[in-house]
């Protein structure tokens, strides 16, 4: 009766075990700005395809970048160039290995950006900003990537 018990009970803690996300996610925001002309940064590079075909400019230069770890169903903030903000809340992981979140950017009060997304184990996701009028012609876009290490 007692090992009956232990195995049902071994059952149900590996169970739950697959069920909660890991303990650990990191997730890195970088604000890039977008121009028609100029140099591009080296580190942009893998990306630069990508960032074209979201805002069609030629030139990514890094305005911020900020790296850290952030807890499972916990909003984390990042302030970005211009006022604005991100704010994200890791919700969960599917198939283990997407990472579902709920994301919010921010101007004032005004929500640029509020949706859920999924973004694969050590993926990245682009959003694109639009035009600034404080960055002239310029463009902001956000790079956010996600990773269980």
């Amino acid at each position: 009766m007692v090992s009956k018990a232990l195995r049902v009970a071994l059952v149900a803690s590996a169970t739950l075990a697959q069920a909660s996300p890991p303990d650990a996610l990191r997730v890195q925001v970088t604000a890039v700005r977008a121009a028609e002309s100029g140099p591009s940064d080296p580190l942009l590079v893998s990306l630069k395809p990508r960032l074209r075909r979201l805002v069609g400019y030629r030139a990514f230069q890094i305005v911020s970048r900020e790296e850290r770890p952030c807890e499972w169903r916990n909003e984390a903030r990042f302030v970005l160039p211009g006022g604005r903000r991100l704010q994200l809340l890791p919700k969960g992981l599917d198939d283990g290995d997407v990472v579902r979140m709920q994301v919010r950017l921010l101007e004032g009060k005004r929500r640029l950006v509020d949706t859920n997304v999924g973004v694969a184990n050590g993926g990245t996701m682009l959003f694109g900003v639009g035009r600034d009028a404080r960055l002239g012609d310029d463009a902001l876009i956000i790079v956010l990537k996600a990773e269980i290490p």
